[in-house]
This record gives C-alpha cells, sequence and structure tokens, in this order.
C-alpha cells in the first residue's frame, strides 16, 4: 500500500511497471482494487497508477471534498506530488470517466488519450434505483450475485455512503454529452450492453455511438465492469487504443467488439 498526502487528507494509490503513465479511475461503486488485472496487463509497456478518490477505497473521507471539481484538482494534484511524467493516458470508469473528462478539459495539454467507460450522458441514463440507495444495496439490487467479482466485493463496504449519494447526485444533474462530442484529446467511449446501472447512447444522442470527431465509440456484451466481465477483450482494446496515433481511423475492428462509424 502506497500514501501519498495533499493537505491534511490521505490518498492511497498502487502504481505497477514501466514506461508511458496511465492513470485508471474508479467509479461509484468499487476503489482502484478492480484496476489491478488491466495494470498488470499493461505493466510491461507502461507504468500504471490508480488511486482511491476521497470516500473510496483506503482514502481520507472528507465529506467536504465530496464533488467533480475537487476530484479534477485531487487528480491534478496527485500527478505534481508523485512527479508523473506528462502526457499521461486516462481510463476512467463511471464516477472516474467524469473526472477524468472534466481533468481533459481542463489540461488537455497533460492528457494523450483518454478513456471513458460507462459515463451516463445524462440523469435518464441512470438506473432509477441508484440515486437513493447505498453502495452494498445498489450492488445486490442492481447487479446481484451473478455479476460479483472479489475485487469489488472486498472493497464496496469501504465506500462512504455519503461520498456515493453525493456523486451520483450530482452526475445526474449533469449532462455530458457536449463535452464528449468535443473532446479536445482522443476519446474512447466504451459501454456494456448488458449494464444495469448506466445505459449506452441511444435516441437523441444516438450519434456518440458514431466515430468521428477525435472519437471512437465500442461497445461490449457484458455488465458494468468490462474491465472485469471481458478482461483479456478489454486490455487488447486498451494496448490498441493507445498504439492507434492521434487518427483513431487506426484502431481497426475486431471481431470481439461491435463498433459503429459513419
Amino acid at each position: 500500500m502506497s500514501i501519498t498526502t495533499i493537505g491534511n487528507h490521505l490518498i492511497h494509490y498502487e502504481v505497477l511497471g514501466r514506461g508511458q503513465p496511465l492513470i485508471f479511475i474508479h467509479g461509484w461503486l468499487g476503489s482502484w482494487r478492480y484496476w489491478w488485472p488491466s495494470m498488470q496487463a499493461m505493466s510491461a509497456q507502461h507504468r500504471s497508477f490508480a488511486f482511491d478518490l476521497w470516500g473510496f477505497g483506503d482514502s481520507s473521507k472528507a465529506p467536504d471534498m465530496y464533488n467533480l471539481d475537487t476530484y479534477v484538482t485531487m487528480m491534478d494534484q496527485f500527478i505534481d506530488q508523485l512527479g508523473v511524467a506528462r502526457p499521461v493516458y486516462i481510463i476512467g470508469h463511471s464516477l472516474g470517466a467524469a473526472v477524468g473528462l472534466r481533468y481533459t478539459r481542463k489540461h488537455p495539454e497533460n492528457v494523450e488519450k483518454l478513456v471513458a467507460v460507462s459515463l451516463p450522458i445524462n440523469n435518464s441514463y441512470i438506473n432509477s434505483k441508484l440515486p437513493g440507495s447505498d453502495p452494498e444495496t445498489a450492488m445486490n439490487r442492481l447487479l446481484g450475485k451473478a455479476n460479483s467479482y472479489p475485487e469489488v466485493d472486498t472493497e464496496i463496504r469501504k465506500v462512504d455512503p455519503n461520498a456515493f449519494s453525493r456523486l451520483v447526485a450530482e452526475m445526474a444533474k449533469i449532462n455530458f454529452a457536449q463535452e464528449l462530442a468535443e473532446s479536445p484529446r482522443p476519446l474512447l467511449l466504451l459501454y456494456g450492453d448488458q449494464d444495469p446501472i448506466i445505459s449506452p447512447p441511444s435516441g437523441d444522442h444516438e450519434y456518440l455511438t458514431e466515430s468521428g470527431n477525435n472519437r471512437f465509440f465500442v461497445k461490449f456484451e457484458c455488465n458494468h465492469y468490462p474491465m472485469l466481465h471481458e478482461k483479456v477483450k478489454f486490455n487488447r482494446l486498451l494496448l490498441d487504443f493507445i498504439l492507434a496515433g492521434n487518427d483513431l481511423t487506426e484502431l481497426a475492428p475486431k471481431e470481439y467488439w461491435t463498433r459503429r462509424t459513419r
């Protein structure tokens, strides 16, 4: 376990490998731990960092810090504190995807590429049972035993319910569509078509499933945790996206994932 401090607050993080840095940011339900298989897969070519946002995992529980803007600042301070070389690749999941997107908008010069996994476009894409739930109840009712993973189950009780509820409520008030459409850096959007928590873009936001404008879209046949449900496919996709250069048309379609192009 590694710890750094920002002011009076502790940030727990883990690091593995060598090479250009990757930063993994977890979501509402879990901690750094469910990124471990991906960190291992990337370690031969990249130095991977994963940290617990405040209110999650083993980082400080600090209710006054539970909001997106503070988490974006936290990420910036984390990078500075550890002397992480920039630009970095960012891989964020649900809440972590929102943090990564906001950080990329604020500091595009610090980001090589961004992967946003299961980011709700707006409130209508979030399961209506999620707001008002506590983390363990949300896990049991929405995901169920069939979709449980040790990497999540062992950490869910560490989530501060206040952090969970505040961030779900805050993100439910935001429409991320324009931010996604105008990403200043190459962006990969990834969704699971069997995700009971976050729905993929559809209807008025169907255009976000079309690759173009610095953006690439992929949909897996999986649940809320593609990095655990489809480990090999997920990690292969990350590597392909990283190696594709800045022209996303170089990211060739693979038979094991679905993509839509114009």
